[in-house]
């Protein structure tokens, strides 16, 4: 998890989470995180992990392939098991499914309010007005017990109290490409890229 840059406050670590992080999740660290470096927006470190990794092995060749034709570095990406110290340290964790999403919700309820899919998040922020006072949103603290009032979870927390306007369908969920075709996973890339776009364009605006 390196910092995209260093601030008087640590950095706000985003962190992107699929089943085996070899594939999905790292792809989206990667572009995250290339993307963040890319507008200039600094302060903050991204990684990934897997609910149920595949721990050390190499990220997956067609993904690693995918990433650096879409402006991201896959070296030295190993598969990571997801910790609670992990999850803990995350002001924003992006799963690529709803059932990744409620998993890991299930297994760190503290966490229930800055996990969101790629596409919720992306969604739910559209409902934001930008520019303009937004209304009380529950403290941080009392919903996680987290101390940290950060612009970032500030922002989180607002996404979270709109979730519902996402509106998600099946559709919405990124597939595992495992074993798949090319074509999978340059569709599965696509749409990783599209909201890693997406992600950061909601960082620069409302933060």
């Amino acid at each position: 998890m390196t910092p995209v840059s260093l601030g008087a406050q640590p950095p706000s670590l985003i962190l992107t989470v699929c089943t085996g992080n070899i594939c999905r999740s790292p792809l989206a660290e990667q572009l995250i995180r290339a993307r963040l470096s890319k507008a200039g927006i600094g302060n903050f470190s991204v990684g990934s992990a897997g609910l149920n990794a595949a721990v050390n092995a190499p990220m997956e060749p067609l993904p690693a392939a995918l990433s650096t034709e879409y402006g991201g570095n896959s070296a030295g990406s190993f598969g990571k098991q997801i910790t609670e110290v992990l999850v803990g340290e995350a002001e924003l964790v992006l799963t690529m499914t709803r059932k990744q999403r409620d998993e890991l919700v299930k297994k760190y309820p503290g966490a229930a309010q800055q996990t969101f899919t790629m596409a919720e998040f992306v969604r739910a922020a559209e409902s934001l007005p930008l520019g303009q006072s937004l209304p009380p949103a529950p403290s941080w603290a009392a919903v996680t017990g987290k101390g940290t009032d950060s612009g970032v979870a500030g922002l989180v927390r607002r996404i979270a109290a709109v979730r519902s306007t996402a509106e998600l369908a099946d559709a919405d969920d990124i597939p595992d490409p495992i074993n798949a075709t090319e074509a999978v996973h340059r569709e599965v890339a696509h749409r990783i890229a599209t909201y890693s776009d997406d992600v950061v364009s909601i960082l620069g605006k409302h933060l």
